[in-house]
């Protein structure tokens, strides 16, 4: 692996877990949201995602999805997994504003829905990701110092070119792939508040067409992000990424305006 490489992994890492916790950090400085809304949104994350949705959405992905071979089966696949995960992780935050919040007598209020949302984001980047992208640096480190087509055949004489091409693209990862990441998870934070707000706002204002727009807001990111990376390469999908992101910032504001005016 290349100096360079092995220094993107690195602030890939940094920007990965400092990132999100300066966001709590500053966030709980300037509005003294209790913390144990952080470790709410924490933990559903974690029982609707980190335990069931992905280990389950992964299988799936192996069983049937890397079976589409034509472009118009895995754009499918690609929607209505994109659908599934937006359904399954907007249920689990609705499910713990309708029932944890309760529990400890936090109000549905734009400050209490920001540091829920922020809990869920944490863990979802400083455990989830920010741990497969040090596996991956370990990984392409280990490999990068080997032969991949001999190590495939010492693992399996009769492996095939798909697992040495796996291994050479671990071996010869570039760069940009660990600060895409980073990069990734800097625009997913306004995505996630965004999101939780839009739950909450169903709740808060007895309205459920707010859950349907939360809804319809994660699957089109979900599927137009890596849709375009597959496409048009990853400088394009992170320029609609980022455009996503302002969108996002603007949903956050307003729904700050419409919790302001309902007191």
């Amino acid at each position: 692996m290349q100096a360079a490489t092995a220094f993107a992994f690195v602030i890939s890492l940094i920007v990965q877990v400092g990132y999100p916790l300066a966001a709590i950090l500053y966030f709980r400085r300037r509005t003294r949201a209790p913390w144990p809304l952080y470790a709410y949104g924490a933990l559903i994350f974690a029982v609707f995602q980190l335990f069931t949705w992905l280990p389950l959405s992964t299988f799936l992905d192996v069983v049937w999805g890397e079976h589409l071979n034509d472009a118009f089966g895995a754009f499918v696949w690609l929607m209505a997994m994109g659908l599934a995960t937006a359904l399954i992780e907007e249920a689990g935050r609705w499910l713990g504003f309708r029932f944890l919040f309760p529990r400890g007598n936090y109000r549905l209020t734009w400050r209490n829905g920001v540091a829920y949302a922020l809990g869920h984001n944490a863990l979802e980047t400083m455990w989830l990701i920010a741990g497969l992208t040090f596996i991956g640096f370990i990984t392409s480190l280990m490999i990068g110092r080997m032969d991949p087509l001999a190590l495939v055949q010492q693992v399996s004489p009769e492996a095939g070119t798909a697992e040495a091409t796996a291994l050479y693209e671990l071996a010869t990862v570039s760069w940009a792939q660990p600060l895409t990441v980073a990069l990734e998870r800097i625009l997913a934070l306004p995505h996630q508040v965004a999101w939780g707000l839009l739950v909450m706002e169903s709740l808060a204002s007895r309205q459920k067409r707010w859950f349907g727009f939360a809804v319809l807001y994660h699957t089109s990111i979900a599927i137009l992000v890596p849709g375009l990376a597959r496409l048009a390469g990853f400088a394009a999908a992170e320029v609609v990424n980022l455009a996503f992101a302002g969108i996002s910032v603007w949903i956050i504001a307003r729904l700050y305006e419409l919790s302001e005016q309902r007191g």
